[in-house]
């Protein structure tokens, strides 16, 4: 809440996954306290993550007098099981998360220390109100620092704590409990609520490829589209919140909008460029500060976001959701989600913004728009009057995964999330957003895009996505899984007929495979050999594709399996005809004076014949650039030919010779490579991992030797080859390998003076 207008003044901001007192209906009507308990990772930082082995936490409990004074102010708490107590951290905060007060551990020297895992702080240090010590309770009244706008006396007991409980297990941070009592008055005790945090691999935002998003609710977590500015409520914003539309002191606390336009409704604008505070009259901005900002969905800039609509001349905005946070436990947003896949890493992640630069309110009471004093305001951090900065908790099933870590003012959207595997069974959880942060100047924020999403695996098919094959011969395809995660081990092979339409298994489901790490990814390796009966000229065009899963079962699940839609291979089958009388005997070619010139020699020619020469940049999708006629010099043991490629040699680009008679019958050459770059020897394709032989295939712009060695993890030579290298691509194998043993190995090429090597994994059929 923003301190704008005297008769909100005392609506106090604190949302911190908080606990609400609760007594009698006649004692909730006099009481003026609140209280509420969270923790933050200070490991993770301004990055937020999960809770790992290691993290420093530091536990807070909130007391808040928002009227009158209270005496016998005690925070007591147990330094939470699977953690240790951080000597010297025992201290009372302002709701920036400053340090008012510290503490020693022992005891009767302050008011704060440790006794065994037993903590205490008397709270209240105005020495003209009975202050605490170490043998008295203290007092605090509304007017005590740190102060909330010289209205409110916000109080937050703290200490850190390492966390030694291992991944996997549950570590309580709630619990604990605040004594106070009112005049004459029994002493009353708050206790905390439990809360349970799991201790988890953080493995931050998926980095591969994220599938359908499975939110479902609120337009899929895009919270919808359309033109009045302010939407409507949200049946995913828990009771505990009231729906507000965009005034000029609302949404206040407690209270939350969905808008596509966060200007104030009496004074509408686009433009954010208005001062803060803004003086008009009225006012164009929320509590005459917050940002007038659009949503995020589908922004040009990911960001920046959209730009605050006009809802006069646009009829179809995007809406995002807007929380004023405040004192309750409830969640800022709930759904359960159903439908999902066994096994399975999910992303569960938002866009969120802080939406107001000078929202902060000092320990004297001070608001950043307030420029009388001394004192004067003294900023959350340098160069930063945002106040407090918004820093949310991700529960899944009740238990904490996730914290965002605190959210700066950047007038800019952030992503936010971690990854989570489902259960063996299990097909949906209940998703929650917790605020995270105490209340008090600052922390508002939007929210958009919610996304709970797959995390998927990347293909790579090979030898290539358009492989070419002589009718009636057989054709071995590949496909290389890579994956962040290794648990898409299920897999088998399909194939289309009908243009992608339809699949048919033509493999029975395999698995589980056993992928490497290749240092930046999971990896496995599975081929498929495409029979005669399949590479008939009707076969032109077939398509086939590698569904995987991460168990045997969603492999069935189309809901649950995934293939790369984007790359199918599809077979070309082509007639190479009757083998002609005559021989191709060589194909080679060379860059002269940066133009590729092609030579190659036939055996005696007993028939006309005609040589089209084929060129590729990609070693695809071949054309025509030239034909040439044979001599017609039956007498001649050898012809030599030879054609320059009219284009001048740039990047990498194939050639091939197509040798045919009168009759159309024809025969290919082998294909080579010619470019003008430095790079002139490297693999082009690895099969990885192998098992009983190890294939491969080089490129070279020279022809010469090369010696091929396998190397085990010890540096010995296991295996050795050497190969005629051609200019062009050549095929390699290093056979007799199934006797090895499984693991990792080196392959190591050494031709003219260059080394190339790859890491491969021998494999066990």
């Amino acid at each position: 809440m923003k301190i704008t207008v005297p008769d909100v003044i005392f609506l106090l901001r604190y949302f911190f996954i908080t606990a609400v007192l609760i007594t009698s209906a006649k004692s909730s009507l006099c009481q003026s306290v609140d209280f509420g308990k969270s923790y933050i990772n200070v490991t993770k930082g301004l990055n937020g993550g999960t809770v790992e082995t290691g993290d420093i936490l530091e536990i807070r409990a909130s007391f808040v007098v928002r009227a009158g004074t209270y005496d016998s102010c005690r925070y007591q708490d147990v330094v939470p099981a699977g953690t240790t107590f951080i000597t010297g951290t025992i201290r009372v905060l302002t709701n920036e998360g400053k340090i008012y007060k510290s503490f020693t551990n022992a005891a009767g020297d302050d008011p704060g220390w440790i006794s065994g895992s037993n903590i205490t702080i008397n709270l209240g240090y105005n020495t003209a109100a009975a202050p605490a010590t170490a043998f008295r309770r203290g007092r605090v009244a509304n007017t005590h620092k740190p102060s909330f706008y010289g209205s409110a006396c916000i109080m937050i007991a703290s200490f850190r704590v390492t966390v030694t409980a291992a991944t996997g297990s549950n570590i309580s941070t709630g619990g604990g409990n605040i004594t106070y009592k009112n005049g004459v008055a029994a002493i009353q005790t708050f206790t905390f609520p439990s809360n349970t945090v799991r201790v988890y691999t953080n493995y931050g935002i998926c980095s591969n490829t994220v599938g359908t998003n499975a939110i479902g609710t609120e337009t899929n977590g895009t919270f919808g589209s359309g033109k009045p500015r302010n939407r409507g409520s949200s049946a995913n914003v828990p009771a505990g919140y009231t729906y507000q539309i965009f005034t000029t002191n609302t949404p206040n606390d407690y209270t939350y909008g969905i808008a596509n336009n966060t200007s104030s409704q009496t004074n509408y604008t686009t433009l954010n460029n208005w001062p803060k505070p803004d003086g008009s009259v009225p006012t164009h901005r929320v509590f005459s500060v917050w940002d007038i900002i659009g949503d995020h969905t589908g922004a040009a800039s990911p960001t920046a976001g959209n730009p605050a609509a006009d809802t006069v001349v646009n009829s179809n905005a995007g809406y995002m959701l807007v929380i004023n946070a405040a004192y309750r436990i409830d969640s800022a947003f709930q759904q359960t989600i159903s439908g999902l896949c066994p096994n399975t890493y999910y992303e569960i992640s938002c866009w969120m913004r802080n939406i107001c630069s000078k929202c902060g309110c000092d320990s004297n009471g001070k608001g950043a728009t307030n420029a009388a004093g001394p004192p004067f305001y003294i900023p959350t951090a340098a160069g930063d009057s945002s106040g407090v900065y918004p820093n949310l908790t991700f529960e899944v099933d009740g238990i904490d995964y996730y914290t965002t870590g605190n959210l700066l003012y950047t007038g800019q959207w952030v992503k936010k999330g971690f990854t989570f595997l489902t259960g063996l069974a299990q097909t949906s959880f209940t998703l929650k957003y917790f605020n995270n942060a105490p209340g008090g100047g600052g922390n508002d924020w939007a929210l958009d895009d919610i996304s709970v999403s797959t995390c998927s695996p990347n293909m790579n098919y090979s030898p290539s996505l358009n492989p070419t094959v002589c009718d009636s011969n057989i054709l071995k395809i590949y496909d290389t899984v890579r994956s962040y995660f290794n648990n898409y081990v299920y897999y088998k092979w399909q194939r289309s007929t009908d243009g992608g339409v339809n699949w048919v298994d033509v493999t029975a489901p395999s698995g589980p495979a056993t992928p490497f790490w290749n240092g930046t990814a999971w990896e496995y390796v599975t081929s498929y050999t495409i029979p005669v009966s399949q590479t008939q000229p009707p076969n032109n065009g077939d398509k086939y594709r590698l569904v995987v899963a991460t168990t045997l079962a969603n492999l069935s699940d189309p809901n649950c399996n995934f293939t790369d839609t984007g790359n199918i291979i599809t077979i070309t089958v082509i007639m190479c005809g009757i083998p002609l009388a005559t021989e191709l005997i060589s194909f080679t070619g060379q860059l002269i004076n940066q133009q590729a010139v092609v030579k190659w020699i036939t055996a005696r020619e007993n028939e006309p014949l005609q040589f089209e020469i084929e060129k590729s940049m990609d070693g695809i999708s071949f054309s025509i650039i030239g034909t040439v006629n044979s001599y017609q010099d039956y007498g001649a043991e050898q012809n030599i030919y030879s054609f320059s490629d009219p284009v001048p040699a740039g990047t990498k680009s194939y050639y091939r010779i197509r040798m045919k008679n009168n009759l159309d019958q024809s025969t290919y050459s082998r294909i080579i490579q010619l470019a003008d770059i430095k790079d002139n020897f490297s693999f082009v394709t690895v099969i990885n991992p192998f098992s009983k032989e190890l294939v491969f295939e080089l490129t070279s712009q020279l022809s010469g030797k090369a010696e091929a060695e396998l190397i085990d993890p010890m540096g010995k030579v296991v295996r050795k080859k050497y190969i005629d290298i051609v200019a062009g691509i050549t095929h390699g194998e290093i056979g007799n390998t199934a006797e090895l043993p499984a693991g990792i190995y080196f392959l190591r090429v050494h031709s003219m003076g260059q080394v190339i090597q790859k890491i491969v994994v021998k494999q066990n059929e």
